[in-house]
């Protein structure tokens, strides 16, 4: 079994957004997030004569948005963006069904207690932070484990799947990648991928003893990490890059988008050693 909702060879999308995953967008944004297949989506780009000039809004203003409405400067483009398929017809049927398949498998899991067994491939420090106003807080929320494939009561997963464990589990545990467990959890979907939000009934089969973070590490690391606003596949992959949910409160609302930290505090990606050191080692072997 494997999780087509995050592929991303499917769709593409020309929305400027997007450019931060070189136009590449996963299944699971297009069909379920913002439905905008086949139909597409609408989006809005305000602009305002004055700011264009370097000029000061005559309302008080420092943004472009809906309470410029009405202003003589103030102007709104309507932009119609429509996915794109990048596969063949016979492809993409062929999808279609593995994407029912899935469906079909999930609805028989989801919200019941199933038994996993898996090797962590990587853990990291899983952040929030929180804006109001100027301020923003970054918090320590636990840790999730990344896995390869695995498990699933009967069903052998061959994609990656989520865990989250609290920061008292690892300070206890010590989980580290190449450990692997049988343990007990409750599968939910979370932006389109399979997470267990909690384990229990951890039981080892073996520890690597490998390296692995603790709660004073974290911390440090939190201190040190640097923000990147391009969001490659390399980051991702990375032990030390992680994906920060921002949460923004603004006037009683909440918004919520995502941000990739390396933890390793390299300032330009083009530049990371980690990386480069994981190839030389790839062509050793």
């Amino acid at each position: 079994m494997k999780n087509p909702y995050k592929r991303t060879d499917i769709f593409s999308c020309n929305y400027q957004d997007h450019s931060k995953f070189e136009y590449q967008v996963s299944t699971y944004h297009v069909m379920y997030h913002k439905k905008c297949y086949p139909q597409g989506c609408i989006m809005f780009k305000w602009s305002c004569g004055l700011k264009d000039k370097g000029k000061a809004c005559i309302r008080g203003y420092n943004y472009i948005g809906r309470l410029c409405d009405g202003c003589t400067h103030y102007t709104d483009e309507k932009i119609h963006y429509q996915p794109r398929i990048n596969v063949s017809a016979a492809e993409f049927e062929n999808f279609k069904a593995e994407l029912d398949d899935f469906e079909d498998w999930f609805a028989q899991v989801q919200n019941s207690d199933v038994l996993i067994w898996a090797e962590i491939d990587s853990i990291k420090p899983r952040f929030k932070k929180y804006i109001q106003g100027k301020k923003g807080q970054i918090r320590l929320e636990g840790y999730i484990l990344i896995f390869k494939n695995g498990y699933i009561d009967q069903t052998p997963f061959e994609d990656y799947f989520y865990a989250y464990i609290s920061a008292n589990q690892q300070d206890r545990l010590r989980l580290a990648p190449g450990d692997r467990f049988e343990a007990k959890g409750r599968l939910k979907m979370n932006h389109g991928r399979l997470l267990t939000p909690k384990l229990w009934h951890i039981d080892f089969e073996h520890r690597s003893g490998n390296e692995t973070w603790n709660n004073s590490k974290t911390l440090v690391a939190r201190q040190t990490a640097t923000h990147f606003n391009f969001q490659s596949e390399n980051c991702l992959h990375c032990p030390h890059g992680a994906l920060v949910d921002v949460f923004v409160k603004d006037n009683g609302s909440v918004d919520m988008y995502r941000e990739l930290y390396c933890l390793a505090g390299i300032k330009d990606q083009s530049l990371c050693y980690v990386h480069a050191f994981k190839q030389l080692d790839l062509n050793k072997k």
